[in-house]
């Protein structure tokens, strides 16, 4: 499943996803952009390292994540 594309009810397929959970990803997608990569994803609240490991085997992502404002050296101090 594309976690960059899924919907709530396909991501409440995924191990340990749960309705809430699965709604706070899609919420934190539209809010913060595509996630790009499982370690993106561990900034939902309640996806941390254990549950990162086990969706890593059946997940995929095709966005590229927006820089972080800490990481964006465009711009000015």
């Amino acid at each position: 499943i594309d976690v960059d594309l899924a919907d709530a009810a396909a991501l409440e397929t995924l191990p340990g996803i749960g309705p809430a959970l699965a709604r706070r990803i899609v919420g934190d997608r539209a809010a913060g952009g595509a996630f790009g990569s499982v370690a993106g994803l561990t900034r939902v609240r309640g996806v941390g390292p254990k549950l990162a490991e086990r969706l890593a085997p059946v997940v995929t992502f095709s966005g590229t994540p927006r820089p972080s404002s800490a990481g964006d050296r465009s711009r000015p101090p």
